[in-house]
């Protein structure tokens, strides 16, 4: 009979030999980021991306209209050719000679002391984007790839094919299995297709 230290363990195994694609389903990597130990790292040098949908919770959390959360707390940011958020960041302005502010700072949301202050009702791409998981990078991409990527927009597929030049994509995510058709996928390369 199994201890729980080896329930832990084989479950450790499992999500190890586990293969994320772009279909998996979203409460198999909800459990997947779920190895955050709130370390904050991440919060210390990035924010995460707030998604539309995620924004109504928090602001009611702050007792604050959608548009005051908005202008308090988010700027607005683009990725692979999708409108969404970031929360604001707070740049460190000690050690900025002589290069001037740091390009990156820790996310207003972040208490130094307490840790995250939203963390119960934190945006999905905090809780499934753990830099602590070993599926890291598979977990973001699957992010992008069933929440900002758009097979619909030319700009969003080249943004895209840009990223995979540096990245080696989940199941799901090369371009090919994105837009089958070669020809298209061609001309939207080729800035034939530009909309």
């Amino acid at each position: 009979m199994l201890n729980n230290q080896g329930i832990i363990e084989i479950k450790k195994e499992i999500r190890l030999k586990m293969q994320i694609t772009k279909e998996t389903p979203l409460n198999v990597i909800s459990e997947l980021g779920k190895e955050c130990d709130q370390c904050n790292n991440c919060c210390k040098y990035d924010t995460g991306i707030v998604l539309k949908e995620d924004i109504p919770q928090i602001a009611a959390s702050f007792k604050l209209t959608i548009e005051d959360f908005k202008n308090k707390y988010l700027v607005k940011h683009d990725r692979f050719n999708k409108q969404c958020f970031k929360f604001k960041q707070i740049k460190d302005s000690k050690h900025t000679k002589p290069f001037g502010t740091k390009p990156y700072g820790k996310c207003i949301m972040l208490d130094e002391e307490k840790g995250c202050t939203i963390h119960s009702i934190k945006p999905l791409h905090c809780r499934v984007c753990s830099t602590k998981s070993k599926f890291g990078e598979k977990l973001t991409q699957w992010f992008a790839l069933n929440y900002l990527v758009n097979t619909n927009d030319p700009e969003s597929i080249r943004q895209w094919a840009v990223y995979l030049q540096y990245n080696m994509p989940i199941q799901g995510g090369k371009l090919e299995e994105l837009i089958p058709d070669r020809v298209k996928l061609k001309k939207i390369l080729g800035y034939e297709i530009l909309k």
